[in-house]
């Protein structure tokens, strides 16, 4: 029988909270998904452009890891929600910048509401 010093005991423990974490995020984002069609991936993007504002997709991608496979799937659900608008420059069009749909500006307060929300019940004592 394998038997922990305390230390190690602390550690193992720690660790295993971080699993706990991740699936109390992943459930929020669960939530988020079921009220408003998103994935957390387009979530994240979408709280990325309004923090950062308006940015071409390589820039995107430094904040936000989407799978080459998901990529275009990704974008193109935002803007059939009509959550972003894509723009490509006339000087280049190789570059695609990715804009928040400032006429969602209500329904963006109402999406930041539910997240806070949600993470407040997810951060309250059973």
């Amino acid at each position: 029988m394998l038997i922990l010093a305390n230390s190690e005991k602390n550690r193992v423990y720690g660790i295993l909270q971080l699993e706990t974490l991740f699936k109390e995020i992943d459930s929020i984002f669960n939530t988020i998904k079921e009220e408003y069609g998103m994935s957390k991936e387009e979530i994240l993007i979408l709280l990325t452009l309004l923090e950062k504002g308006s940015m071409t997709l390589k820039e995107m991608d430094k904040y936000v890891h989407i799978k080459p496979y998901k990529r275009t799937r990704t974008y193109n659900n935002l803007v059939n929600l009509e959550w972003i608008y894509k723009e490509r420059p006339q000087d280049d069009e190789r570059t695609v910048i990715i804009h928040f749909n400032d006429k969602q500006n209500s329904k963006k307060e109402d999406l930041l509401k539910f997240i806070d929300d949600s993470i407040k019940i997810k951060s309250e004592p059973m």
